[in-house]
């Protein structure tokens, strides 16, 4: 891409850093993290480039599953701002889904807490009521859930408003976790339940 600048971040993004629970960044924060000036980020937003929001006062904002997915897809460094963030996890599992899981719902927040801000939620339904409020940059579901439709996942990567959250699925078994892999950007059976820090680690780009 045209435009590129300086390949340090400038003190102004640092001081500008979002707080860990909004995971949110500035156009100026976007620009330094592409090398670009300010001008080639508000080219790429007014062209659709790039995901964007507006604030009241009119300011471009990027949320970070956005800007991770754009610096990967064009082939960009990840900076040490992204990955060493705490991106917020809503954890929305029932209990007894992982009733013969070799962890606990207990204990899977605890590894997830190592590296993510949690939020833990009684069920998707729930988690889901709070999306747009609570701004989650994954969301954490199981496939057995009863208060899901079948459709829900679709209709929220649809929406603007939430297109932008990943959605990650535990599955009672390999036939669900087949089905739903076309669904959720994150797909383990309960049995591997171990692994699903480290899926969200890599799709975050989170060290």
């Amino acid at each position: 891409m045209a435009g590129r600048k300086s390949p340090a971040l400038t003190a102004r993004a640092t001081a500008q850093r979002p707080s860990s629970a909004s995971n949110v960044y500035s156009a100026q924060i976007f620009a330094d993290f592409c090398e670009v000036d300010l001008k080639t980020v508000h080219h790429w937003a007014d062209r659709g480039k790039v995901p964007h929001f507006r604030t009241d006062g009119r300011h471009l904002r990027f949320r970070r599953n956005d800007v991770v997915r754009f610096l990967r897809s064009h082939g960009y460094p990840l900076p040490d701002q992204l990955v060493r963030a705490r991106p917020t996890v809503a954890l929305a599992l029932p209990s007894g889904i992982l009733e013969h899981a070799p962890l606990s719902l207990d204990d899977l927040g605890k590894r997830l807490g190592s590296r993510f801000s949690v939020r833990r939620h009684a069920c998707g339904a729930h988690a889901l009521a709070h999306l747009v409020a609570e701004a989650p940059d994954v969301v954490v579901l199981g496939t057995a859930d009863p208060s899901l439709g079948p459709g829900t996942i679709a209709a929220l990567k649809e929406d603007p408003a939430t297109s932008w959250i990943f959605f990650a699925a535990i599955a009672a078994g390999a036939e669900e976790e087949s089905s739903w892999s076309q669904r959720a950007d994150i797909v383990v059976t309960a049995t591997e339940i171990v692994k699903l820090p480290g899926e969200i680690a890599r799709a975050l780009a989170v060290v």
